[in-house]
């Protein structure tokens, strides 16, 4: 049988998002809406307010980097338990949040697509070295939309490095991001098997 009710460990998260939904976001809402490519200043003290919670670990799963990779439980396998709780109470922090505004929150530095695809397969030295830079993400490009098993950007090796070839769109905040996660196929031939994601910061030549 499947239990629908929220875990009672991830309440206060979901009443946290609520509140900053709720009081911080729906506010300005409706004047981003007018001043659609305005900064919204607000935005960098409740995305730094973010950041305090994860790293104090008031917030389990608040924030992009909530949800992720977790090493496996030594202890024996429980069905009664929660075993990964932070994924969803990403999920249900972002549900509250995007009930404010889901443009605001698809906007907040370092808590973007791009760091939530960091923070999702991300080694410990790449989390430390990533830990505060904000990532835009790029999938979609002209000719296809999200389906990224259409996508034509090829990456190939150069050395120490990779050369990707392509164009993208619709990057959410990537003119003010540090980086782009971009997403590219080694060999177009083996269709999604190949497609990987390269970190491409800002001021990279090309």
């Amino acid at each position: 049988m499947i239990n629908l009710e929220t875990p009672r460990k991830h309440r206060m998260v979901i009443d946290q998002a609520h509140q900053v939904a709720m009081n911080m976001l729906r506010p300005i809402s409706r004047k981003y809406d007018r001043a659609e490519h305005a900064y919204p200043k607000e935005l960098d003290m409740l995305a730094a307010m973010i950041d305090g919670l994860s790293e104090s670990g008031t917030a389990e799963g608040a924030g992009a980097t909530g949800a992720s990779q977790q090493s496996p439980a030594k202890e024996p396998h429980d069905p009664t338990k929660v075993r990964n709780g932070a994924n969803l109470a990403s999920i249900l922090s972002v549900a509250e949040m995007c009930w404010g505004d889901t443009g605001l929150l698809l906007s907040m530095p370092r808590q973007g697509l791009g760091n939530a695809a960091i923070a999702a397969v991300a080694n410990e030295e790449q989390k430390a070295r990533f830990k505060n830079v904000w990532a835009s993400m790029a999938i979609t490009e002209p000719s296809m939309g999200s389906d990224s098993a259409a996508l034509t950007t090829t990456a190939v090796k150069d050395g120490d490095h990779y050369v990707i070839n392509g164009e993208k769109i619709f990057v959410t905040s990537g003119e003010r991001s540090d980086a782009v996660v971009v997403w590219a196929s080694l060999d177009r031939s083996l269709g999604r098997a190949a497609i990987k994601s390269f970190v491409v910061e800002k001021g990279t030549p090309g």
